[in-house]
């Protein structure tokens, strides 16, 4: 080795140790292959924490080795695991962190030589020193550049760490740092996999609930595969096998009574009576009868007593519909039979045990309700422990064509003569419509459809609804569609000249309907039978049969 300026070169004392520093620094840094191997493949770093230890101890000497890990918060730093020190000396778990602003700065090691030297940690009386250590090196475990805890290396002896060791201490917290990502991953994985299994086990009882359901005859009662009536079904599946007093919301005709009924049939009161009461059918004072019951003399014509409804469903569920009709003074009664589990017949002296679960449902706005005064806030706390909104059928038109065929089912079955389907422009209607009735309404026109088509295809013709997705009409006011110049009935000509019925008298029986729409269909058919069938979704042989039921001749 030489210098072309000074000749041959030597190798100094400086340059020595230098290279020698340098090769003791490889050796330390070979050395921790072992550590690699031993983190390789751990999902809990805790549980070998000691080995992690015991492989670092020849590279970087220590006494004890403690891993900090900083809680959510971020005021304080949880001992996530510690070596065995020689006197088995405990470590605290937790330890508040005086000055958590540390966090948010750019450190890179914190050196100790003396930490009995510092005022700051006497001021603190911290941990370490009443365990006897006099050093500690500390490297930062960080993540995106934020710190998230840190590795010490404490000593008993001061002095025992310098600058020269950091680069090992920081190789040694990467090695732990890999293992804590790699046992953070495998934890969000199996929380994951609990997630989709809990998730599973939910569908499969919801599947099998609405199995049971079908089986006893309500095939379209829980139909529904969109997303908001999925999350509907999760949460009353979720609360059924409580005891929980639920409150159900919603427009009228989203089928709270249909929930109630799978709350009923899905909880450990499925054996008992499912009781139902509609409080906005009845006045007070009969209201107060049905619900509580009477003893004989209780009033004018209590000529023998009777049992409430409450009675009626005790070891079951008592449905009280539309709860927000109810009077103060029967509020008043039913907040004491949620409280104190028992009441009294009306004219009655004897309190009997309630054992029941209420579940209660309205379409009102309650918390209006309760700021005007005309419902009991206590009252909604105790209905509403458990509060379920069932969306409108608007929200979840991927439910209407499903609901569609299950009423078809459900009227044909009624009617002896099931619908053969429904037609592509009938589905398009039923999708554009708003149904301000809800899945009650839907119902209603295919019952009608499913008489009018006569075991034929539900087409457009068959489907009585008011024009435009803002009509609020309900079904038994609603007017045919354009297509058919919304006739229903036989009545004066209209003052355009057109010589349809004319659809405003809202008191037209099914029949008037069927041969407004038979008339129709003709008349744009231009007389041909087997022209008009096809446009009424009937066969030539069903439509002779409705000409000769309503006495029609072609000329008609």
């Amino acid at each position: 080795m030489t210098d072309e300026r000074d000749g041959p070169f030597f190798p100094g004392d400086d340059d020595v140790m230098r290279l020698r520093t340098e090769v003791e620094e490889l050796r330390k840094v070979k050395a921790l292959d072992g550590l690699l191997a031993t983190l390789t493949d751990v999902l809990d770093v805790r549980k070998v924490f000691d080995r992690v230890s015991d492989v670092a101890r020849p590279v970087l000497p220590h006494d004890a080795l403690i891993l900090g890990l900083v809680t959510p918060d971020r005021q304080s730093i949880r001992i996530w695991a510690h070596s065995t020190v020689p006197e088995g000396i405990p470590v605290p778990a937790v330890l508040r962190l005086p000055d958590p602003e540390i966090l948010t700065r750019d450190w890179d090691f914190m050196l100790f030589d003396d930490i009995t030297a510092s005022e700051e940690l006497r001021s603190r009386n911290h941990p370490l020193l009443k365990f006897g250590f006099r050093s500690v090196l500390r490297v930062p475990l960080k993540e995106d550049g934020v710190v998230v805890g840190g590795l010490n290396f404490v000593a008993f002896r001061p002095g025992a760490y310098s600058g020269r060791d950091v680069l090992i201490a920081r190789r040694i917290a990467d090695f732990v740092h890999l293992a804590l990502t790699h046992h953070r991953m495998a934890e969000e994985a199996q929380r994951a996999g609990e997630a989709q299994e809990r998730a599973r086990q939910l569908e499969s009882r919801i599947e099998g609930l609405a199995a049971e359901l079908s089986a006893r005859g309500r095939p379209a009662r829980i139909v529904g595969v969109s997303g908001p009536w999925r999350d509907v079904l999760t949460q009353a599946t979720r609360v059924a096998s409580t005891e929980t007093t639920v409150l159900l919301t919603g427009e009228s005709g989203t089928g709270k009574e249909v929930l109630a009924r799978y709350l009923h049939s899905s909880s450990r009161r499925a054996r008992g009576p499912f009781v139902a009461l509609n409080c906005a059918a009845l006045p007070d004072t009969l209201l107060e009868s049905e619900l509580f019951g009477h003893d004989r003399g209780a009033f004018t014509g209590a000529h023998a007593p009777k049992p409430g409804r409450i009675e009626l469903a005790q070891g079951g569920v008592l449905f009280l519909d539309e709860v927000g009709e109810m009077s103060p003074s029967v509020q008043a009664k039913l907040l004491r039979v949620l409280q104190e589990r028992e009441f009294q017949r009306l004219g009655g002296t004897r309190t009997m045990k309630a054992d029941l679960r209420v579940v209660a449902a309205t379409n009102r706005d309650l918390r209006s309700a309760m700021a005007r005064g005309t419902f009991r806030e206590d009252l909604f706390y105790r209905l509403a422990v458990f509060e379920i909104r069932i969306p409108a059928l608007r929200e979840r038109p991927d439910d209407i064509l499903p609901l569609a065929g299950a009423f078809l089912e459900e009227v044909g079955a009624d009617l002896g003569r099931p619908a053969a389907g429904i037609s592509r422009d009938a589905k398009e209607a039923l999708l554009r419509y708003a149904w301000p009735g809800n899945a009650r309404e839907l119902r209603n026109v295919l019952e009608r459809a499913s008489i009018l088509c006569d075991g034929g295809l539900v087409t457009r013709e068959h489907l009585v609804l008011p024009a435009g997705p803002a009509a609020t009409a309900s079904p038994a006011d609603a007017v045919l569609p354009a297509s058919l110049g919304a006739a229903t009935g036989p009545g004066p000509s209209r003052s355009s000249g057109d010589d349809r019925p004319d659809a405003s008298s809202s008191s037209l029986s099914l029949a008037d309907m069927e041969r407004a729409a038979i008339q129709v269909a003709l008349a744009g058919a231009r007389q041909n039978k087997s022209r008009a069938a096809r446009t009424l979704g009937l066969t030539r042989g069903q439509l002779y049969g409705r000409l000769r039921r309503l006495g029609l001749r072609t000329s008609d």
